[in-house]
């Protein structure tokens, strides 16, 4: 077992600017060895897949950094299936599978790691391919006792079936996982139609994205301005024209441009001029991600309500953005995961951001997000935890939005195999 005192370079900032107590690159039997593996010398341990959380890495806390010694990636030409380590970010899985024409659903950024995938995995892709976790195939890792555990589906006992669909959306609180094969796909060429609007242009494309075939997404956000993507995968000649037809209406928005793409590997979400500051080093943040159905006839009440929050953020770091689900992710998997809100077509975040070190404008960019997230509930109820905040006073009631009804079975999980409570908490 390899360590070394050290900050992480990772790209969040809030994680890279930890102090911790040691950093890990290694899983063997000398990790889980009782006198290392213990809650009196990790407390918490926190996992470092691609490093875009903020809990990746805390003050005085352990970090395994998987992004060393898991970074595998091998595509089976025959049956087209991906074998990656847990370690790699999403950005080197498409590059890799681009070589031979296959891709993946990956998100907007191609910097978050395998933890994107686990918690979940929503993409402009995911209409048309599901969620990330719909498309795994097998998983290798260690549980939090120790035990190592090889599941590969449609050949799981019983008895591991909950472990299974546990994995897929709840993985982080009970296993770490160092393997995972995934379903790739046809990489096809992609029209982007993308540009600034003001929010009646927004409120009326949101309209129309209501009514987008599988194959077209929207993903817009509001910072100091509003800007959208709508992404449109083509395939063939009779989707291409059925495509055509459903983003005919867009034409009338002027300042919207159409670009096209050899394929999803190409495009660069939320360019530059946007101004925005995830990556700013004298800021950190947090965000936290939303679930609900179509707005429908809710769209002029929530308009109303995103100008508010806007017009009360307490500075120009601070955001509203949101991506579209439904279709294929409605439709796939029910009951299979724990990724439970199905019916969700919209997963909204929002993003406060503060100065580091002004504790002040903390408190009060945090309060913004806790009063945005409020006023955002009754469009949006439930939560997709694709980050993990136990440092937060949020961390029960997101938990309890994430996993709804699978809720008690997670915690049944969590006290069989991580009975130490060695990995993030519930």
């Amino acid at each position: 077992m390899k360590n070394i005192h050290n900050l992480l370079e990772i790209p969040n900032i809030n994680s890279k600017d930890a102090k911790l107590k040691e950093l890990i690159y290694d899983i063997d039997d000398s990790l889980f060895n009782k006198d290392n593996y213990s809650k009196e010398k990790f407390e918490h341990l926190c996992i470092c897949s691609g490093g875009t959380t903020s809990s990746c890495a805390k003050n005085g806390f352990t970090t395994l950094d998987l992004r060393k010694n898991y970074t595998k990636i091998h595509l089976d030409r025959e049956s087209n299936l991906v074998t990656i380590g847990g370690g790699v970010i999403m950005g080197d899985l498409i590059n890799h599978l681009q070589k031979h024409n296959r891709s993946f659903p990956i998100g907007l950024s191609k910097l978050p790691g395998a933890g994107y995938i686990l918690t979940g995995g929503v993409s402009p892709l995911s209409r048309a391919y599901g969620l990330a976790i719909d498309n795994i195939e097998s998983i290798k890792g260690f549980l939090g006792n120790g035990t190592f555990i090889s599941l590969k589906k449609n050949q799981i006992n019983p008895e591991k079936q909950l472990i299974w669909e546990a994995i897929k959306g709840a993985a982080p609180f009970f296993s770490i996982i160092t393997e995972i094969e995934l379903q790739t796909f046809q990489s096809n060429p992609i029209k982007v139609i993308e540009g600034f609007v003001n929010l009646d242009e927004l409120s009326e494309i949101i309209q129309l994205s209501e009514l987008f075939p599988e194959n077209i997404s929207l993903q817009w956000i509001y910072a100091q301005k509003i800007y959208l993507y709508i992404f449109a995968e083509l395939k063939n000649n009779f989707e291409d024209k059925r495509t055509e037809e459903s983003l005919m209406p867009l034409d009338k928005f002027p300042s919207l441009e159409k670009k096209f793409y050899e394929n999803f590997n190409k495009i660069n979400f939320f360019p530059k001029k946007l101004n925005l500051y995830e990556l700013n080093a004298n800021n950190h943040s947090e965000v936290i991600s939303l679930l609900g159905e179509d707005l429908k006839s809710d769209l002029p009440i929530f308009i109303k309500c995103l100008k508010e929050i806007m017009k009360d953020k307490p500075n120009n770091s601070c955001y509203v953005a949101s991506q579209q689900l439904g279709c294929k992710t409605k439709k796939l998997n029910h009951g299979s995961s724990f990724f439970v809100h199905r019916k969700s077509t919209w997963k909204p975040w929002i993003y406060a951001s503060w100065k580091k070190n002004d504790h002040q404008e903390k408190e009060v960019a945090l309060e913004w997000l806790y009063k945005s997230w409020c006023n955002l509930k009754r469009f949006y109820p439930n939560i997709h935890l694709a980050q993990l905040h136990n440092h937060l006073n949020s961390h029960e009631e997101e938990l309890t939005l994430a996993f709804g009804n699978r809720m008690n079975e997670l915690k049944t999980l969590k006290n069989i195999f991580d009975p130490q409570g060695i990995l993030p908490p519930l």
